[in-house]
């Protein structure tokens, strides 16, 4: 069992409360409108204390949108469901990364700017990429267990061409709007193509 400090505990908790209170304040008043100071004052603590979480609004939104992922990065642990395709259980796990942010579409520039934009990968987004590959992976390794499959490409160049397209998916997708046609179509395509490769 994890003991968690009290300090680790608190850390979290603040992090929680900053990311709630941005999310508020960006539904409300849009990401443009909102100041640091204003998330501050809606989480109930000091503008410096935001900034030892964040270097920038923009990272709260990443920060949201990485939570969404994790939840749906632990739902993938049930992929490929009974019956499913390989191309299927693929484009269910890029199509679940991509939808979940539907609610906060508006955002996923931002967050898609910033992924791309930093030199230096921020610790969270380290620690999310390496959590999507571990998820991809493992989602590869169950495909390729099962009878008539091959193994013609390593596991992290599926991964990576994985990670690729989904990333080239989501700008689509957040590009496109409401009701997402043209992406859910792509979405299978390209997971289709990817399946190709794996399928005897």
């Amino acid at each position: 069992m994890t003991v968690v400090s009290l300090r680790d505990r608190k850390r979290v908790d603040t992090r929680g409360r900053i990311v709630a209170a941005a999310s508020t304040l960006f539904d409300r008043h849009g990401l443009e409108d909102v100041t640091v100071d204003a998330i501050a004052t809606a989480a109930d603590i000091g503008k410096g204390t935001v900034y030892n979480y964040f270097e920038a609004k923009e990272d709260i939104i990443v920060a949201l949108l990485v939570d969404l992922d994790r939840k749906a990065l632990a739902e993938m642990a049930s992929l490929p469901a009974q019956g499913m395709s390989v191309a299927e259980a693929l484009d269910a796990a890029a199509w679940r990364l991509i939808d979940n942010k539907a609610e906060y579409r508006p955002y996923v520039k931002a967050f898609l700017s910033r992924m791309f934009a930093a030199e230096d990968v921020s610790p969270e987004l380290a620690d999310y990429y390496d959590q999507l590959d571990e998820a991809v992976e493992a989602l590869f390794e169950r495909l390729l267990a099962r009878p008539g499959m091959r193994r013609a490409l390593p596991v992290d160049t599926l991964v990576l061409s994985f990670r690729t397209m989904h990333m080239g998916l989501m700008a689509q997708w957040a590009m496109e709007g409401p009701p997402y046609a043209a992406a859910r179509v792509l979405t299978r395509r390209h997971m289709a193509l990817l399946a190709k490769g794996l399928v005897l």
